[in-house]
């Protein structure tokens, strides 16, 4: 199903069924039980054909024994290939594993608050290095449930929200495990979260050669889960809304209001400005600083001269369909506060909190649990930062080797584009968007320059990064992908519903575009049009070698075969022609064995295909001989 189709289906139901709970209820348990269905059809199906085979070994055991034998083997072979395709393994999450000894302030206000939403209890309480909050629910049986709940806390939202906010955050997340709305409500939210993370898995290819059921269940799942997703979608963002209502209701509407605020202005300061800026560091440290989460603090704590605009943005922000979460705008007027008339809580959310939530609520513990997480930080990312350290010092050798050669030849746009791909790596962004502007003066439709200029110019709300990434697009239309996930953000930040519908109609075309691609790289027949391969001496002299080195081959034609997708990816047909044999018999061995060692051998700029003659390809190599060019090699003598 394609973003737009995803799109309709999902306002159909919020403007259909979605408008009745019940009925909406009842249309999911629908689903769901098609869901079960669906992926235990397999095993129904492997216990009935075994049992034709068991039933007559037991009745009859003299006569019928090897059937008997033959039943329980593809009854074992059978359960194998369904165990392997519906088990996937889920990780625990990670986090310091926080116990009410060590924090009883804290278990006090989640048993309070458990108590007053009628939620089920959290199973673990892990303490994070980010800046964040949010429940886990672990199906430890995959598709077939029995939930662990896990509360992933982020220290550093810890230790710069108050407590009264903080409480808003715990409400917002117990009310997703209350029973106030009852079972079926809470186990439709539960089974489409677990199966979010299941059925991408159980999507992907069976491993080549394993005993296995999953083409047929990967089949079905790509029919059935989008239109449950569809449905439990609508649901899912109903729950976002009624857990903020919860919040508003238990903690205040001003303070909730204040957190909403808060978490969002921090995780862009964090992603946009603090994160980037540290593991830069790696280029002249070789190990991380033991005191990055203290670094965070401070970080927050400091005043930010674009925390308003930030803010802005973030009230700008529309509601798409990627996530069940609404934007903030949205989800503050939905507890009936309007962005427009928010300053007093977005300067407070601006300004740092006179005493934390953590100093609060984990109290002499606090100590010991930074720096349980912080050396947990530093195990987890003691690898990457050396290998950036090391990619470090081999890029700065290689800047000072690019800076020699752009000094000689500064009119160079492929040496500048060398030089900006070093620098953004060392330096960052900003660093390297003056070289970019360097190479796009030179050669406006430059690609990679445009595409990275777009980037930047649009992260920092430049709206001329748009004719940057459009240029970059038609340059080299395999940029898409990306360019729309930094479009989409733009115009997600920017409140352009609009725009993003369009992105969505590109992206499905593409996707589309990129299956027929496939498809048409995939089959050549004589009915296909082929061209002349219009190479030059650069790489047709090094084939000829190839060619040349091996004494079989008599003669080679090459041509290229006309793309109605993608045409700028070439796909190169090398029709090859062996010595006769002393016998002058055929000998499809020994041309599929040339074959062979030619493609480890022969490279071209694009896809090739090595045939010889014979079969299918009889009637292609006819078409081959009268393109121009197309006789590439003829061995003497």
């Amino acid at each position: 199903m394609t973003h737009e189709d995803f799109d309709k289906l999902v306002h159909e139901i919020e403007c259909g069924i979605g408008k009745d709970r019940r009925l909406l209820h009842r249309h999911i348990r629908r689903l769901a039980v098609i869901g079960y269905a669906g992926l235990l059809s397999g095993f129904g199906a492997v216990v009935f054909l075994a049992a034709l085979f068991i039933l007559p070994g037991i009745l009859w055991p003299k006569d019928a024994l090897g059937l008997l034998i033959l039943g329980f083997f593809l009854l074992a072979f059978g359960c194998l290939g369904f165990g392997r395709a519906l088990w996937v393994r889920l990780p625990v999450p990670e986090g310091h594993a926080l116990s009410r000894a060590d924090a009883p302030a804290l278990y006090a206000m989640l048993d309070q608050l458990r108590a007053s939403l009628h939620s089920t209890p959290f199973h673990h309480v892990l303490i994070v290095p980010d800046c964040n909050a949010a429940v886990v629910q672990r199906p430890r049986l995959g598709v077939f449930g029995w939930f662990e709940n896990y509360l992933l806390l982020g220290l550093p939202l810890l230790e710069n929200l108050p407590a009264d906010e903080l409480r808003a955050i715990l409400v917002h997340e117990c009310a997703h495990l209350a029973r106030s709305h009852g079972r079926s409500s809470q186990w439709i939210y539960r089974l489409r979260r677990s199966w979010a993370q299941i059925f991408p898995n159980l999507s992907r290819p069976a491993i080549r050669g394993a005993v296995s059921l999953r083409p047929l269940i990967t089949k079905f799942v790509r029919w059935f889960w989008p239109r449950f997703n569809a449905h439990a979608f609508v649901l899912s963002r109903a729950f976002e809304y009624e857990a903020d209502a919860a919040a508003a209701r238990l903690a205040g509407t001003n303070t909730t209001a204040t957190a909403l605020v808060r978490v969002n202005l921090y995780s862009r300061l964090l992603e946009k400005e603090f994160w980037p800026e540290f593991w830069r560091l790696a280029s002249h440290e070789p190990v991380p600083p033991a005191d990055a989460l203290l670094r965070v603090n401070t970080f927050l704590a400091a005043p930010h001269g674009d925390a308003r605009q930030w803010l802005e943005m973030a009230f700008l922000s529309t509601t798409t369909n990627a996530d069940t979460h609404p934007c903030l705008s949205d989800r503050l007027r939905a507890i009936s506060v309007l962005p427009e008339a928010g300053q007093d809580f977005s300067l407070r959310a601006a300004a740092p909190p006179p005493t934390s939530a953590a100093a609060t609520l984990l109290g002499p513990s606090l100590e010991k649990v930074r720096s349980a997480v912080q050396q947990a930080w530093l195990k987890r990312c003691e690898a990457p930062w050396r290998q950036q350290h090391s990619k470090a010092g081999a890029l700065q050798h290689r800047l000072g080797g690019i800076e020699e050669a752009t000094a000689k030849k500064a009119a160079d746009a492929d040496a500048l584009w060398d030089k900006a791909q070093v620098v953004f790596q060392l330096e960052g962004d900003q660093a390297a968007a003056s070289l970019l502007r360097q190479i796009l003066a030179l050669q406006p439709r430059h690609a990679p320059a445009n595409f990275a200029l777009g980037r930047i110019l649009l992260q920092s709300g430049d709206a001329q990064g748009e004719a940057c990434l459009e240029t970059a697009m038609a340059e080299d239309e395999q940029l898409l992908p990306q360019a729309a996930q930094i479009l989409h953000a733009y115009y997600q930040r920017q409140g352009r519903a609009d725009r993003i519908r369009q992105l969505y109609a590109r992206v499905d075309q593409f996707e589309k575009s990129v299956q027929a691609s496939r498809l048409e790289r995939q089959n050549v027949s004589a009915s296909d049009t082929f061209l002349p391969h219009e190479l030059g001496p650069e790489h047709l002299n090094p084939l000829r070698d190839v060619l040349a080195s091996h004494g079989e081959i008599a003669s080679a034609a090459l041509a290229r075969k006309e793309l109605k997708y993608f045409a700028a990816q070439r796909l190169y047909l090398l029709c090859i022609r062996l010595r006769p044999a002393w016998h002058h018999l055929p000998n499809r061995a020994r041309e599929q064995a040339a074959v062979a060692q030619l493609v480890k051998s022969v490279k071209l700029p694009g896809r090739v295909l090595i045939f010889a003659p014979r079969g299918i390809f009889r009637g292609i190599a006819r078409k081959l001989r009268p393109l121009s060019g197309a006789a590439i090699y003829k061995r003497e003598g």
